[in-house]
């Protein structure tokens, strides 16, 4: 099956994915910009078919979507297993980071999500078949096409998933609102993987039973909760901040104690 892009970030950053496979390029300007050209180039140094057509034509492929005068066609972008996502993190020998989002149903916000997740260095995504917006030509828009270079698995069963992620050590904080624990409170320097719930109703039950611990982030005013995209952002940058501290204090590799 093949697969939409569209719009100049999103298709300059697939062109430079080695594992995507380009069917064709639309361009619906005769004056293309800098950036546009860009894209052209490369698209004709790897000789990848082009084709010259109107903005009808391009609205109708990205189906409204801002395409920014470019839509790819490519072989549609595959999951990878949960074996496949631990075994690369293994192979790296890293301090674990997996985010798990709990039916997350908003393109823009699992958008940025993946893009943040790739910016703090996180291994993978992880999102469950049912209830959940997948890799979407409006996610991969979202992401600016940080989509073409993160690791994401879809799965089943994401409370068996969670048992399966423990099973190699890794500890699962989940994000709710109404926990007491702050994100600011929790060790983030060791194997970790971190549920986002949904927009409307956050973890569902029974994936937070499988949480090792739940945290919350603090907040002021009238409103009860960031929205998931906004959380995962200042998440991420707490484990970052506290994996910052760690490599300034220790010479070595020791981390606190793992499961």
């Amino acid at each position: 099956m093949s697969q939409i892009i569209y719009g100049i970030h999103p298709v300059k950053e697939a062109l430079h994915c080695v594992s995507l496979q380009f069917e064709k390029i639309f361009i619906s300007t005769k004056n293309p910009s800098p950036s546009l050209k860009i894209i052209i180039d490369i698209a004709q140094k790897n000789l990848i078919p082009l084709e010259f057509t109107t903005k009808e034509v391009l609205n109708k492929l990205a189906k409204g979507g801002v395409h920014q005068n470019v839509v790819a066609l490519i072989k549609e972008t595959s999951y990878i297993t949960l074996e496949e996502l631990l075994s690369r993190w293994r192979n790296e020998g890293s301090r674990a980071l997996f985010i798990i989002l709990d039916s997350i149903q908003d393109p823009h916000n699992l958008g940025s999500l993946i893009r943040t997740a790739l910016g703090c260095g996180a291994h993978g995504i992880i999102i469950p078949k049912d209830r959940s917006v997948g890799l979407t030509p409006g996610v991969i828009k979202a992401s600016s096409g940080a989509a073409m270079h993160l690791p994401i698995s879809r799965v089943t069963n994401l409370a068996s998933t969670l048992d399966i992620l423990k099973e190699n050590g890794i500890w699962i904080y989940g994000a709710t609102a109404e926990a007491k624990e702050r994100v600011f409170e929790l060790d983030f320097t060791i194997d970790v993987g971190i549920v986002i719930g949904s927009e409307s109703k956050g973890i569902r039950s029974l994936v937070k039973k499988k949480c090792d611990r739940l945290f919350s982030i603090p907040m002021k005013g009238p409103i009860s909760s960031f929205n998931a995209s906004i959380s995962g952002g200042m998440i991420l940058y707490e484990v970052i901040r506290q994996r910052s501290i760690l490599r300034k204090e220790a010479k070595n590799d020791s981390y606190p104690e793992t499961r």
